[in-house]
């Protein structure tokens, strides 16, 4: 389908534009054609076709946007390295030392080669991890006791230790005071041995700690082949006596870390592990609150009511999805409104610039009869948002006027149309008659009711006054009014008086 609209128009715009009107103008001769009759079919066939096509030339317009937004981001890359390339040719020809570039891994980078240029000028800084103490050796002299290879003096485990020998310290034999407090001695050593053990294994509990916070950070984990690597990753930390900073590190080898974006790793763990709980969501709460203010700002209000239908639009939920949507990816203010253009659902009926544009669109194409369908309003709400598309409020306001000239019903009035009158005032005169009849708010009648009875369907041209007239008190809403009890009253009284009765 895209090489049958790519003949009929120069751009896919064109042809957004374009279909967009047939796809009114065919839903227009449906309603008001015989079902099964030529026309209906007809306009049935060319409806569906216009539809398919619109589709095609709305991804072609996407596909142009991905495109600008890859080359803008190659751009950003290529200005960065060249930046870098100019700096360091600067300095050599000065006679300074290059300034120094570091890779991820807190290398310095050889100045000139293609890694420095897209190296960083901040060195990154590496947790460095204290080795464990390591006790080795009876404390005999074949085997002196050794801490980390070498022999240990003082105390260890309640005793003392010289040159790595255990000292004895046992009390002449008969010295009974002696003894005992060699006795008290022992007894306090064995004490303090168990009090160090003791203390021992709570900090070896409190320093294990961080795996039970992280196996509950991981437990939501849906891959279940990246989820049983970490599972493995955590049995060998606790074997090898691993802290958090070694295991974070070694987390980098696996598929969860090699195949997620560093700033959705980041909201993952922050936004799982229990001892962030707190800290997150003040975090989540600012930050949505900045962006919903941002968002205020392109015109998407929480809550907000349609000038036309009076409808009351809640994006207050909306707002929120998007809010952690920029939280969760890090989004500068550029990549949000970027993301934004991609989301051609989104309604802008709040202030800001974009909402009054698409106010002031929504409004003339009440005034000129348009009732915009959803593909319409994707078409025109990307557009606004996105400044590469081109398309301006401007070119929506005569679009939705060119869809008023084409409309069949609207043939009677088109020279005053086209002479820069809206269809609202051309027919006010009808709505008015009818709201007085039918005893309506005007702001009530649709311009299906109005235009129905102001139309004849087998001539195509516009009633009389009079003509109109009539068609409305065939309503049987006409039956009900006030008018209409006192007309009846008065014909009868007439009658009456026809027949000699004074009143």
């Amino acid at each position: 389908m895209a090489e049958r609209y790519s003949k009929n128009f120069a751009t896919p715009e064109e042809a957004i534009s374009v279909l967009g009107r047939a796809i009114y103008q065919n839903e227009q001769i449906i309603k008001s054609s015989k079902v099964g009759s030529d026309n209906f079919k007809k306009a049935t066939a060319a409806l569906a076709a216009a539809r398919k096509e619109f589709a095609a030339a709305q991804k072609a317009v996407d596909a142009k946007k991905l495109a600008a937004k890859q080359a803008a981001d190659k751009a950003k890359t290529s200005k960065a390295t060249a930046s870098a390339k100019e700096q360091y040719e600067r300095e050599v020809a000065l006679g300074n030392t290059p300034t120094p570039r570091y890779g991820a891994d807190g290398s310095s980078l050889v100045p000139g080669t293609a890694a420095y240029f897209a190296g960083s000028t901040t060195k990154p800084t590496i947790k460095e991890t204290k080795a464990k103490d390591v006790y080795t050796g009876t404390g005999t002299k074949d085997k002196p006791l050794e801490l980390n290879g070498k022999v240990f003096t003082g105390s260890y485990k309640g005793k003392e230790y010289k040159n790595g020998v255990l000292v004895k310290t046992e009390a002449p034999a008969g010295d009974a005071a002696a003894q005992a407090a060699a006795a008290a001695k022992a007894k306090a050593e064995a004490q303090a041995a168990a009090d160090k053990a003791k203390s021992e294994e709570e900090a070896k509990a409190q320093k294990t700690l961080w795996v039970s916070y992280l196996r509950t950070t991981f437990a939501s984990l849906e891959d279940k082949t990246q989820k049983a690597q970490i599972d493995a990753l955590f049995d060998k930390a606790i074997k090898q006596g691993w802290d958090e900073a070694t295991f974070m590190e070694a987390l980098k080898g696996t598929g969860w870390w090699q195949n997620t974006v560093p700033s959705l790793r980041q909201f993952f763990v922050e936004s799982n592990d229990p001892r962030n709980k707190a800290t997150f969501a003040e975090k989540i709460s600012n930050n949505i609150t900045a962006i919903s203010a941002k968002l205020e700002a392109l015109g998407i209000a929480p809550r907000s009511v349609d000038p036309v239908t009076g409808k009351v639009v809640d994006n207050s939920e909306l707002m929120k999805g998007i809010a952690l949507e920029a939280v969760k990816n890090n989004w500068t203010d550029d990549e949000l409104e970027n993301y934004l253009s991609t989301k051609s659902e989104i309604i802008f009926t709040g202030g800001g610039t974009l909402g009054s544009y698409l106010d002031r669109v929504n409004q003339t194409a009440y005034l000129y009869g348009i009732s915009l369908d959803n593909n319409m309003k994707n078409a025109i709400n990307t557009s606004l948002l996105d400044p590469l598309d081109g398309r301006d409020v401007q070119y929506w306001l005569n679009s939705v006027k060119q869809m008023a000239y084409d409309a069949p019903e609207n043939k009677p009035f088109l020279a005053s149309l086209q002479a820069g009158r809206s269809l609202y005032e051309v027919t006010n005169s009808y709505r008015n008659q009818m709201a007085n009849l039918l005893e309506l708010d005007g702001t009530a009648i649709t311009w299906n009711d109005l235009m129905g009875k102001v139309i004849d369907k087998e001539t195509g041209n516009a009633r009389t006054f009079a003509d109109f007239t009539k068609q409305l008190k065939q309503d049987p809403l006409w039956q009900y009014t006030r008018n209409a009890k006192e007309t009846y009253s008065n014909m009868a009284l007439d009658v009456a008086k026809m027949f000699g009765f004074q009143g």
